[in-house]
């Protein structure tokens, strides 16, 4: 891999779970994982059978997050790069990164796409910020090649978002200005900032055509997905596969028959599929029933990290309707259809017996 240098200003199961130590164990007898898609992975020797798994991990602390929801800067980084370490089945940070990257230069810009619609249950700056953070000090990668986005800047500043559109620091902006929801009422498109790319449009079914942001076309090379844990009313989840809801310029006309194909469709659309090589969700408190709005209604203090957008949200939605059961409530399994369309699309894997869990509490 090519050094990033600082100086570029370029502006373009629940299966079984393993401990770190007996997850090490097995990665130091000679497993290998080379990912040049997100949800593939190849493996040698006798663990063969198990790297056909996808695998999603889960990193916990009962500090990462208190009971008045202030969140731990410092764990939630140690949280971060245990997850990478565990996932990429890597010995150290560095490593890790470069296997979820292995072709990263310096000319790339890698984009981390949040999810702000909710200003109360948000991805977090303190995880986003440390994701970046993690990327810079084991690469030393330019700050500036990095850009947090997501559909428009006021909700990004709602949510505590730091904007920059400056050739220094972590950049950070939305695709437009400002949405409002009498933009959502009358389809309309908000106008102005970088916008959406009017060269191309994309079938996502039911003769539905779309346009992307020119944050996916034309600036990010890579990316990652930063999701929170939500139930949805229409289409049970809303996790890494539907937060590219955010990501194009008509999502209100896409909610009809629970988002179905629409959401997987979406997905499967090259500049996304192709792009994203990480999915880390924001678990550290979640919405069971009513969401995507409203406050968080439990404190998880999880992370969930994975290559396969599916396979996190299978166990994504796993985790929801433990907490609905718990709650009386009935599973949102049978609105969630989307999770299974993208399954059948290849996008990923839903099938619990081929998906590797891997549990680590860290403190």
């Amino acid at each position: 891999m090519e050094k990033i240098s600082k100086n570029n200003n370029t502006g373009r199961s629940l299966c079984r779970s393993l401990t770190r130590r007996q997850f090490l164990q097995r990665t130091v007898a000679g497993t290998t994982a080379t990912c040049f898609l997100p949800w593939l992975g190849t493996g040698i020797g006798n663990v063969l059978a198990e790297e056909k798994k996808n695998r999603v991990v889960t990193v916990s602390h009962s500090r990462i997050i208190d009971d008045y929801m202030v969140i731990n800067e410092k764990i939630i980084r140690q949280a971060v790069d245990e997850s990478l370490v565990l996932l990429m089945k890597k010995a150290t940070l560095r490593d890790a990164w470069m296997a979820v990257f292995p072709h990263l230069n310096s000319q790339n810009i890698i984009g981390i796409k949040v999810n702000t619609i909710n200003r109360k249950q948000p991805s977090h700056p303190e995880v986003v910020y440390a994701i970046a953070a993690s990327l810079i000090d084991s690469l030393d990668m330019n700050p500036n090649n990095i850009i947090i986005w997501d559909r428009s800047d006021q909700e990004l500043k709602r949510s505590r978002f730091k904007l920059n559109t400056t050739d220094k620091g972590i950049r950070c902006f939305g695709t437009v200005p400002k949405f409002s929801f009498m933009d959502w009422a009358l389809n309309d498109t908000p106008e102005g900032g970088i916008g959406y790319d009017d060269s191309m449009s994309f079938d996502v079914g039911n003769q539905k055509k779309i346009r992307l942001t020119r944050l996916l076309t034309d600036m990010c090379d890579y990316l990652i997905n930063v999701p929170v844990l939500k139930d949805h009313r229409l289409s049970g989840v809303t996790l890494s596969l539907k937060n590219h809801y955010g990501s194009f310029d008509i999502p209100q006309t896409c909610h009809d028959n629970n988002g179905d194909p629409y959401i997987a469709k979406l997905n499967a659309i090259p500049y996304i599929k192709n792009k994203t090589r990480l999915i880390i969700g924001d678990a550290l408190m979640g919405i069971y029933d009513g969401g995507p709005r409203g406050n968080p209604q439990w404190i998880n203090r999880q992370l969930l990290a994975s290559q396969d957008p599916v396979a996190h949200d299978y166990t994504g939605m796993l985790i929801i309707d433990k907490k609905r059961a718990e709650n009386g409530l009935s599973s949102i399994a049978g609105e969630a259809v989307h999770i299974q369309t993208a399954s059948k699309l290849g996008l990923g894997n839903s099938d619990p017996k081929r998906i590797e869990m891997v549990s680590e509490n860290i403190g």
